[in-house]
């Protein structure tokens, strides 16, 4: 049954940055030399359990190569709200080039890239009417939507011919979104979301099951995800997954 652990506490990364450090390197070193007989100390980075946290695990830094962002600036709302219209309001209400489950790949890549830019492309994607698409699609990935037009796309009951199901990225985008951005739970869960999820856990489709096990377990690893699935209902749908 997932617990709530301890937050990692931001004392590394604090630290790191003062010295102009990348802020991934407490994820692989507890000392760092900076000179003849100086090391940054840091604490033991915690090791997050991806089967106890689900999809609450957590977001990665920005790599590597992209940290020095002088050089490679994080995206602006105006550029993610941007990109977020495009995907949503083009190729999800309009487009016949691409199918749902194709779109909504993108946009986890997006929502998944890393801790510093995930909260600000969660917020475009509401404000481009992201998250009632999903609910729509939840409800209806059997009708030949637009996005999925092409030829033969009507029988296939939203699973692309390649890759994972429309539903399946419809529960792992809810599942991301409420298990690493305290803005997007809260507006999750008050549209529904955790209804759906559990809905998603009887699903027919094998993988869809197991996602929403994983979004159910990143929801109850936070107190609100606790407030809306009680202990009772978290066994149940674990034990029909054992």
């Amino acid at each position: 049954v997932p617990v709530e652990q301890e937050e990692q506490p931001e004392v590394n990364k604090d630290v790191l940055r003062d010295y102009g450090l990348w802020e991934g390197w407490s994820q692989f070193y507890t000392s760092i030399p900076v000179g003849p007989d100086n090391s940054i100390e840091l604490d033991t980075p915690a090791k997050p359990d991806p089967e106890t946290m689900g999809f609450a695990y957590p977001l990665p830094p920005v790599a590597f190569a992209f940290r020095n962002e002088r050089r490679f600036p994080p995206p602006t709302d105006d550029d993610m709200l941007r990109e977020m219209y495009r995907l949503v309001q083009l190729g999800l209400f309009t487009s016949n080039m691409y199918r749902s489950s194709q779109i909504l790949a993108i946009i986890y890549e997006h929502i998944n890239r890393n801790k510093r830019d995930s909260p600000g492309w969660q917020r475009a994607f509401f404000k481009a009417g992201g998250a009632q698409k999903l609910f729509q699609l939840w409800r209806r990935p059997e009708e030949p939507l637009l996005a999925e037009a092409d030829e033969g796309a009507g029988h296939m009951g939203g699973v692309a011919e390649e890759g994972q199901s429309t539903q399946y990225w419809v529960i792992a985008l809810l599942g991301r979104m409420l298990g690493t951005c305290q803005e997007s739970r809260q507006r999750l869960i008050s549209m529904g979301a955790v209804e759906v999820i559990l809905e998603a856990t009887k699903n027919s489709e094998e993988e869809v099951q197991e996602c929403a096990m994983a979004a159910l377990k990143g929801v109850v690893y936070h107190p609100e995800g606790r407030e809306k699935v009680t202990y009772q209902t978290l066994i149940q749908h674990l034990r029909l997954r054992g």
